[in-house]
């Protein structure tokens, strides 16, 4: 696994801050802030214990040879493999539900982990999700295939597949399906984005009857994945998940050449396929008046994720005059923010929320 890779599931661990679980338990009604909700209190956001379902299978999907992604190896990080229920050469995708306890139906956050698509694994504790909690509502962590397992836009189709089984289970767990949020970090932001923002030309049979997006959240997250082809911090995951070319050898070294020499490109140029690829998979591509109000978060000198595309986005969004927000965490890396600045971007996305409607 290369260092990017390792970096990459290390920010989002360290942001998401992942607790392990504590015992089974019926949630208990957050204390009210001394002034407004109970989630604007940051105290609240460690007291509230969910019902946990865990390992639950929502789809059975196929297995996609990816060349571009078999050298890279499945890192300790990521949970063993499962046993499929289904055919060989398929593989079952999973998801965890942490339920709020509540006498009306609950608004719902579909969490989806980072990780560049081909590393990380859906959190094993509840831990980073106590500000939703706090404000009532559920999280549903999902698993999807990772660039190892299929190339684009597997896991694209995958995150649609989940939104329709939390429809479909909407009355079994309680959720809300006018409060549907989308949330995730690096990849994880992707996806949540194109969750809510791709044509229905992306779901996959069996999953078009889906909830209607009430909200995204964006942490740091690629929306341009045609400049993630060439930044330099992004360049190798994107080719692998991508999935249409494979890296260059290795050059020899060459004698006499000075160290710190400009390192080789790892990949070929990008095709004009491969252009229209990762187009096609790039939230950007698909802003219009009337998607989902979007938060979004990042730093200023992001490495992984070029800073610039989020402002692109912000700017694509007030362009087509879709309510949005952007907080710029100062000297704020890919993730791992110090804990005032992760805690202040929970606090802001939380507002987004209930000014749009999301939560009270």
């Amino acid at each position: 696994m290369s260092k990017l890779h390792v970096a990459a599931v290390v920010a989002v661990t360290t942001f998401l801050a992942v607790i392990p679980a504590l015992a089974q338990a019926p949630a208990a009604a957050a204390a009210p802030a001394a002034s407004g909700p109970a989630w604007a209190d940051p105290a609240n956001w460690k007291t509230i214990k969910p019902i946990e379902t865990h390992d639950i299978v929502y789809a059975n999907v196929p297995l996609v040879h990816n060349p571009s992604a078999e050298a890279s190896q499945t890192p300790d990080s990521v949970r063993k493999p499962m046993p499929t229920t289904g055919a060989p050469g398929t593989m079952d995708v999973h998801l965890d539900v942490y339920q709020v306890t509540s006498t009306k139906p609950t608004p719902v956050i579909i969490q989806l982990h980072g990780g560049g698509w081909i590393v990380g694994d859906r959190p094993r504790g509840y831990g980073s999700f106590g500000a939703f909690f706090a404000a009532g509502a559920s999280v549903v962590a999902v698993q999807y295939r990772n660039a190892i397992d299929a190339p684009a836009p597997a896991s694209v189709q995958d995150i649609r597949c989940a939104m329709a089984w939390v429809k479909k289970n909407a009355k079994k767990y309680n959720f809300d399906m006018k409060h549907v949020v989308t949330w995730g970090g690096s990849a994880g932001g992707h996806l949540a984005l194109m969750a809510a923002y791709a044509p229905k030309s992306f779901d996959p049979p069996g999953c078009t009857d889906q909830p209607k997006v009430a909200a995204v959240l964006d942490d740091y997250g690629p929306t341009d994945l045609v400049d993630s082809l060439t930044f330099h911090g992004s360049v190798d995951i994107t080719h692998q998940w991508i999935g249409m070319d494979v890296p260059l050898p290795s050059d020899p070294p060459a004698a006499g050449v000075p160290a710190g020499r400009p390192a080789q490109p790892r990949w070929p140029a990008p095709t004009p396929a491969m252009i229209a690829r990762a187009r096609e998979v790039s939230p950007v591509t698909y802003i219009h008046h009337g998607l989902p109000p979007t938060f979004i978060v990042n730093g200023d000198k992001d490495g992984g994720v070029n800073p610039a595309e989020s402002d692109e986005l912000k700017k694509l969004l007030d362009d087509a005059h879709v309510p949005g927000g952007h907080y710029i965490v100062p000297g704020g890396g890919h993730g791992n923010f110090p804990p005032a600045e992760a805690e202040k971007a929970m606090m802001l996305s939380l507002q987004f929320l209930q000014t749009n409607g999301v939560i009270k």
